[in-house]
This record gives C-alpha cells, sequence and structure tokens, in this order.
C-alpha cells in the first residue's frame, strides 16, 4: 500500500473521530444528546443570545430537515449529528475519503470488502500485525456480520459502519 494510501485512511479515522469529539464536546451533560440547554450554552459562546424555545425549534428543524427523521425530539444524538457532518462535509471531502479508504480494502475491486480482501490486505503490508490471530478472526467475523449477507461489507456498509460504530 501507498504511503499516500495509509495517509488517506489516517486522514479518515481522524475525521471521523473528530466528528464524534466534537459531539461530546457540544454534550455538556454527557447524556449522548445535544439538548436545547447544550445549544444555548454554544450559541452563547459565540455571542448570540437563544432562548430554549427558539434552540428546541432549531433542532427540531435540523433534525427533521437533515436526518429524515419526522419524529419531534427534543435532542440530537451521536447519530444524527454523524448524519449531518456527512451530509455537509461529507457531501464531498468526507465522501471522497470514505471511498478512498474502502478503495484501500476492496483489493480486487468487486465492491465488497471480503475475508480474501483483508487477508490479501493482511498479506501485503503490516496493518494488522498489531491483532494476533484470534482478534484479527473477530475483525473479519464483524466485517462478515455487517456486512452484505456474509458476502462482505459494500460502501454504504463501509460508511454506516465508520460513521456509527
Amino acid at each position: 500500500m501507498s504511503n499516500n494510501s495509509n495517509n488517506n485512511t489516517n486522514a479518515n479515522w481522524q475525521f471521523i473521530r473528530a466528528v464524534e469529539e466534537a459531539f461530546f464536546l457540544l454534550d455538556r451533560d454527557h447524556d449522548r444528546l445535544v439538548k436545547e440547554d447544550d445549544f444555548c450554552a454554544i450559541a452563547k459562546s459565540v455571542g448570540i443570545e437563544l432562548d430554549s424555545n427558539e434552540a428546541l425549534k432549531l433542532i427540531q428543524t435540523t433534525i427533521r430537515e437533515q436526518t429524515d427523521d419526522q419524529l419531534d425530539e427534543t435532542g440530537l444524538t451521536v447519530d444524527q449529528y454523524s448524519t449531518l457532518m456527512l451530509r455537509y462535509v461529507g457531501s464531498s471531502e468526507l465522501n471522497d475519503e470514505l471511498r478512498q479508504t474502502f478503495d484501500v480494502f476492496d483489493r480486487d475491486h468487486d465492491g465488497l470488502i471480503t475475508r480474501q480482501d483483508m487477508d490479501k490486505l493482511r498479506s501485503e503490508n503490516s496493518l494488522f500485525n498489531q491483532l494476533d490471530d484470534e482478534q484479527y478472526e473477530l475483525v473479519i467475523k464483524e466485517l462478515l456480520i455487517q456486512g452484505n449477507n456474509n458476502k462482505g461489507l459494500d460502501f454504504n456498509q463501509f460508511v454506516h459502519l465508520m460513521m456509527h460504530q
């Protein structure tokens, strides 16, 4: 694998972790929801005065319009936040980075990350050297569970796995 591919993979993981970390910074009471009080504090930190009703309406509108969730929820979950980030940042840059990472794992370029792809990747470089055989088999098992009828992981499943795990 080229050094450029390693850099892209590292950048993808760093971005995904940054999205999750940003969410947990916004979630001041650590209840895994960004609610109106969190949103008001965020707004205040950038000089915007927002009352709770306005914040709640903004949250609910955002959830309905940007995540396709039609419920009148009072808080934004980490999954919804990740979906928002994918739509705004990911519509170009993140999607491209995720596609490049997927392509690194999809060694035979058949549109699925399979056990054979992972075995080939493992034999070609040191990506999985820190895993013993038992740990590696757990990774493969999870891949197949998340994947397309135990055949492998397609791009959409890969994106979901990366953004929601």
